[in-house]
């Protein structure tokens, strides 16, 4: 059952990594994605048979409910965001582990199931302790966004007071002078 515990961790790699938010549009155009995608998906998995056919729709299901899962959270950065991608992805993998065990008979498909239920619950365990990691993350995220804003202000403002003092100069001086703040403030 190493397979799973594999599959979990690289499910479980970068969910805390945030995109810049989206517009209502751009969010709308991706779930649209994401349905026709899956939709697209349950048609391929048709042709199988008897559990192929199950594991399939299962890893279908899973792959869209993880994608609906990170465009929420791209849509709106937040810890229970977060938290529901991670959920999202276990909560895949256990029901793909599920129904691969289902053509086990006994005591091993019990196994199996026990195997999958461990994996699963650590994984929720895992997504829990995240929060308060995701939590300080996205406030030291705006916290450097906001000091961002503020220099980025501060230094306009210097340049424009700068510029100014250039503009009462006569001739070639004021040009060597407003040349000379473009370089200093970057503005080439």
């Amino acid at each position: 059952m190493d397979y799973r515990i594999a599959l979990l961790a690289a499910a479980l790699v970068g969910a805390a990594a945030h995109a810049a938010p989206m517009g209502r549009e751009a969010h709308r155009a991706q779930e649209l994605r994401i349905e026709a995608e899956y939709d697209a998906a349950q048609a391929r998995c048709k042709p199988l048979e008897g559990n192929a056919r199950d594991v399939c729709k299962e890893q279908v299901r899973g792959a869209r409910d993880i994608e609906q899962a990170e465009l929420a959270l791209q849509y709106k950065p937040s810890v229970e965001n977060d938290e529901k991608v991670r959920l999202a992805k276990a909560e895949a993998v256990y029901a793909v582990s599920l129904q691969r065990c289902k053509p086990f008979d006994g005591t091993a498909r019990e196994v199996c199931r026990k195997d999958a239920k461990a994996v699963y619950a650590g994984a929720k365990a895992e997504a829990k302790l995240q929060k308060d990691v995701v939590a300080q993350q996205l406030r030291s995220d705006g916290i450097v966004r906001d000091r961002t804003e503020r220099e980025e202000k501060i230094a306009e403002t210097q340049f424009n007071a700068a510029r100014e003092r250039c503009e009462v100069l006569p001739g070639e001086g004021r040009d060597s002078c407003l040349l000379d703040v473009r370089r200093r403030f970057g503005k080439l």
